[in-house]
């Protein structure tokens, strides 16, 4: 068998690789114009971005012969999608162990940095540790993974890293010395310290060593004969663990918050990698949640200095393709305030086959992009959240009346504040913010359900209605029409998906519907943000018992204790299957100081205590089913507590607070949620609060 490393030998790569390549087809967007461009791109039912895709060139004209040679074959996912030989990543080539080198992954250019990231497949059991070896010989630290385990009950990527402890990779002979008959034996260890699980990702950290087993009478050694010889490097996997079984996201907020969470360690990586290479250390990383400081951007140095990114998915190329377009992209925009997705594509394609596999990924590209935009400098550490929020009560400056006059046109903020020479002084920039909500957001779901006719009587208001694909779905009634509706939304927390459940307050005939929902959903907290009733006006049915056990249907519903505290009340109930004996406790928290017409301002420190009891109580009963959360209309004031909880948890964990895109994220999950700009500068006097109590 020829040994692979004289096989098609790469080429040699120009300094320049493709990054400058001219290319043929759109020229760079600028960020003025991008929300525009894909308006058109989609128009006449996306002809245009139809013709875009389909004018890039597959990448042909490239050989893959290391690919196809017999005893790699069997180390590629898929057979179609193989790594070219001019930009395969190569790996050490092992004594007497031919075609040792290959391993189905490619080195891509990022944004004026070549070889950037490394694009592979999802590792096959035989080819773990060559995975590891890449790790280790590209002094990678960061691995992006874009797929879960299994999607649709079929195996995308094989577990590649140990659950607990520690896992032994790569034994492999060392070439002896000239003239040596010593035979040493050489080992990666990669030992599992933190896994973290956040509503769309998983992070996890590993240690990494390298061992030697000198002189080994036992070919291979015994792991005990195995001793460290380097020191302990740390890599970090980021799972991104919300991609769709098929096609691309709905959203590009969960992706963006993913890619800013990547992004932070990365910056901090080599912050520390440059630190400790000026001390004479090995480079590490160790980070955990409860950081709360984002580095400054390292030095171009360190970045050159630092292995390539590992992106993989399943067969490395759709997905894959995916994150490192609109990383590389989202890098560009600092830089240039453009894009080029149409160029960014075609030149990856010459480095990897199919990368960015479908339209529909395609079209993805540009909706995280135009996202990112529209969100651009609304993430705010919390050293600089005071100054921030500062500038937002100050009037807006001309220039950004300006744009978002042009941008919203006549039904945005032109039709609510007036021309900008009328409007200098009474618009904040914290309007602005608030209009830059709704700006171009993205709501791909329909209020199917409810509309129809059996349930527009459900509906509180025609204003707050949830949409069909995570509306809260109820048990079907046999002869009742709609009897599977209420007016309800999952909504996605900071830890889970579906941590909440907001819903409108139970009207006198959807009471019954309230308590199967709470029963059937294993909702263990209730939390009222209102009143019976406010300024005369009925915003709630009291849809709980009083005094005495209530039946709502099948379900007995008992009164156990109430507690008045000095902004909420807390009730505990019995609830009772009335079919099968089962008995659950429930809780429900009334927040008293809070009227529909205003903003808590004076009670910001009440509410914050409401959100820790309430994620307390939760926790200590080791409850995990959704928190329902209700004001009025589910939308205002229920929005607000969903929010708070999210970005009190961010700040704890990330040291970040970006307001305007977790308020997109939820709109686009329940419309009008935080429905005035009151309510949303109160979340920042909040989060201020908040942090001025550690400081007291």
């Amino acid at each position: 068998m020829l040994n692979s490393s004289r096989v098609n030998s790469p080429v040699p790569r120009s300094v320049k690789s493709v990054e400058n390549m001219p290319l043929p087809g759109q020229p760079p967007i600028s960020l003025d114009h991008l929300a525009v461009h894909v308006t058109n791109l989609k128009s006449f039912d996306n002809n245009g971005l139809y013709k875009e895709y389909e004018a890039i060139d597959p990448g042909s004209g490239y050989t893959w012969q290391n690919a196809n040679l017999d005893l790699n074959k069997p180390k590629n996912r898929y057979a179609n999608v193989i790594a070219y030989d001019h930009s395969r990543v190569l790996l050490r080539q092992l004594p007497g162990i031919s075609c040792s080198d290959y391993i189905n992954a490619n080195y891509i250019d990022g944004y004026q940095r070549q070889n950037a990231y490394i694009a592979t497949q999802g590792p096959l059991p035989e080819t773990f540790a060559d995975f590891w070896r890449m790790v280790w010989e590209q002094n990678s630290r960061i691995i992006v993974m874009m797929t879960r385990l299994e999607e649709r009950a079929r195996l995308k990527c094989d577990q590649y890293w140990p659950s607990r402890g520690t896992e032994h990779f790569c034994i492999t002979p060392e070439p002896p010395p000239p003239g040596s008959p010593k035979l040493d034996f050489t080992a990666l260890s990669v030992t599992i310290l933190e896994s973290i699980e956040y509503a769309y990702y998983t992070v996890r950290t590993f240690a990494m060593q390298k061992l030697l087993a000198e002189d080994s009478a036992t070919q291979p050694p015994t792991l005990e004969s195995l001793k460290p010889v380097s020191g302990t490097r740390h890599v970090k996997q980021f799972q991104f663990t919300a991609w769709p079984d098929c096609g691309a996201p709905e959203q590009a907020q969960p992706l963006l918050f993913f890619m800013r969470q990547v992004n932070q360690a990365r910056v901090a990586l080599l912050q520390q990698h440059q630190i400790q290479l000026d001390n004479g250390g090995a480079p590490g990383m160790q980070q955990n949640c409860t950081s709360t400081v984002v580095p400054a951007a390292p030095s171009t140095a360190a970045s050159n200095r630092l292995g390539p990114m590992i992106v993989h998915c399943s067969a490395g190329v759709g997905r894959t393709g995916a994150f490192i377009a609109i990383d590389s992209q989202l890098e560009r925009m600092k830089h240039e305030n453009s894009v080029d997705i149409f160029g960014t594509v075609s030149r990856m394609r010459t480095q990897r086959n199919f990368m960015v596999q479908t339209e529909q990924q395609y079209a993805f590209l540009y909706e995280v992009l135009v996202e990112a935009a529209r969100v651009s400098g609304s993430e705010v550490t919390v050293h600089s959240l005071h100054n921030y929020v500062m500038k937002l009560h100050q009037p807006a400056p001309t220039a950004l009346l300006s744009q978002y006059f042009g941008e919203m046109g006549n039904g945005g903020v032109k039709a609510n504040y007036g021309a900008p020479q009328q409007t200098s002084t009474s618009v904040t920039s914290m309007d602005i913010e608030f209009q830059r909500i709704s700006l171009n957001l993205q709501i791909s779901g329909q209020c199917t359900s409810a509309s129809l006719p059996e349930n527009m009587t459900k509906n509180r208001t025609s204003q707050v209605l949830p949409y069909e694909g995570n509306r809260v779905v109820l048990s079907q009634l046999r002869d009742v029409e709609g009897a599977d509706y209420i007016n309800a939304s999952f909504v996605d927390g900071y830890w889970s998906r579906q941590a909440y459940i907001a819903t409108q307050a139970p009207l006198a005939n959807t009471v019954k519907d309230f308590w199967r929902m709470v029963w059937e959903h294993n909702s263990p907290i209730i939390v009222m943000l209102s009143q019976l009733s406010e300024a005369g006006r009925q915003l709630s049915f009291q849809y709980w018992p009083a005094e005495h056990s209530e039946r709502y249907q099948n379900f007995l519903v008992e009164p156990m204790v109430e507690y008045n505290m000095p902004s909420f009340v807390l009730r505990e109930f019995r609830m009772t299957d009335s079919r099968d004996g089962q008995t659950r406790t429930l809780r429900q928290f009334q927040f008293s100081d809070w009227r529909e017409t205003s903003s808590p301002s004076r009670t910001a420190e009440a509410l914050i205590e409401l959100i820790a009891q309430v994620h307390k109580t939760q926790a200590q009963f080791g409850q995990d089913g959704p928190i329902t959360v209700h004001c009025s209309t589910g939308a205002g004031r229920t929005g607000v507590f969903i929010a708070l909880s999210i970005l009190l948890e961010r700040m704890r964990c990330e040291g970040v607070v970006d307001l305007l895109l977790t308020t997109r994220l939820l709109r686009t999950q329940r419309n009008n949620m935080i429905e005035n700009v009151d309510q949303y500068a109160f979340c920042y006097s909040a989060l201020l609060e908040y942090l001025a109590s550690f400081e007291h």
